[in-house]
């Protein structure tokens, strides 16, 4: 009769842990979701960032969108959402307080300003972590880090910002870059408000988007997933008996200087080859700003059906009505 009772007793205990797991499994997601972003527009961004680890809360249930970010949570952030590595060179800092006189070593946020600074962040010696940071000045700093990732090219417009005119030339760069990015955006009015504090929710949003270009431009946004379309447009037409002339054709590229070239082309069952092509960067000399387009021709015996894709890493420009990755 214990032994009964023992059973049941164990049983109803394991229903309830399975319950709870169950429900852990459903409701997980959602149960460490931020509770204050309802209405922000970067919520979306916000969570994917948290989900991948980058960013984190002012508690477990709250971000504090509004909240001015302090120079401590920016470096961190941009560190982390660019993956900056450590970069120490001869007669580098080799701890923070080498450098910083306001940053102690045991912070949190130690690590984040000697990588900030050994990838060539415009930081002062004197930042105080704690205070806020401005939205000219997070601009310049994430601008300074898509630099440290790599020399990405980018069609440059002149974009008037009505608020702009008392910036420095080195600031002025770095939101022009940005913009011409679609990282970031003015306001009514041509506005920026370079001087204001940036919000923890703005910050999030445009590292959000660069790490995105930085991924795109990389070629690793996909992930590997082989599913995604190519940015190529394909056209197939006889060559000769037996033989078809494939022209794989990549537009919105920045500027005329682009090429294109076939890396190679993989046959694999059922008559399906697959072609590799590569976007190839401008030699030496001036181009006009114009987007362009790039052809590149393969050929394959007739009866193959041809599909094309870039080579993994390689440069791919973004859709016509996407951000200016």
């Amino acid at each position: 009769m214990m032994s009964r009772y023992t059973f049941r007793h164990n049983a109803k205990k394991m229903t309830i842990a399975c319950g709870i797991l169950a429900a852990s499994v459903l409701f997980g997601a959602s149960a460490f979701a931020f509770s204050d972003l309802k209405g922000d527009p970067a919520k979306a961004k916000i969570n994917a960032l948290h989900e991948s680890g980058v960013i984190n809360g002012v508690t477990s249930q709250l971000f504090a969108p509004k909240s001015k970010m302090t120079y401590g949570q920016a470096i961190q952030l941009i560190v982390s959402g660019l993956a900056l590595k450590p970069n120490p060179v001869p007669g580098s800092p080799s701890k923070a307080s080498d450098y910083f006189a306001k940053v102690e070593d045991k912070s949190w946020y130690a690590s984040s300003f000697l990588i900030a600074v050994q990838n060539g962040l415009p930081l002062d010696k004197t930042v105080n972590p704690n205070a806020a940071v401005s939205r000219a000045t997070f601009a310049q700093l994430l601008d300074a880090a898509l630099k440290a990732k790599g020399d990405f090219p980018v069609t440059l417009m002149y974009v008037d910002i009505a608020d702009g005119g008392k910036l420095s030339a080195e600031v002025s760069s770095s939101l022009q870059t940005l913009l011409n990015m679609r990282i970031i955006s003015l306001e009514n009015g041509g506005k920026f408000r370079p001087d204001d504090a940036v919000t923890r929710s703005e910050a999030a949003a445009w590292v959000h988007d660069a790490r995105a270009f930085v991924q795109h431009m990389s070629g690793t946004a996909n992930n590997g997933d082989d599913s995604v379309s190519s940015p190529a447009d394909i056209k197939v037409e006889k060559a000769a008996d037996g033989v078809n002339k494939v022209s794989i054709t990549v537009g919105n590229l920045p500027n005329p200087g682009y090429g294109l070239s076939i890396s190679k082309i993989e046959f694999g069952e059922g008559k399906k080859a697959v072609i590799y092509y590569e976007v190839t960067k401008p030699g030496p000399g001036m181009y006009a700003q114009v987007i362009s387009k790039a052809t590149a021709v393969a050929y394959l015996p007739e009866g193959y059906s041809a599909s094309a894709k870039p080579v993994p890493g390689s440069y791919t420009p973004p859709e016509p009505d996407s951000p200016q990755f």
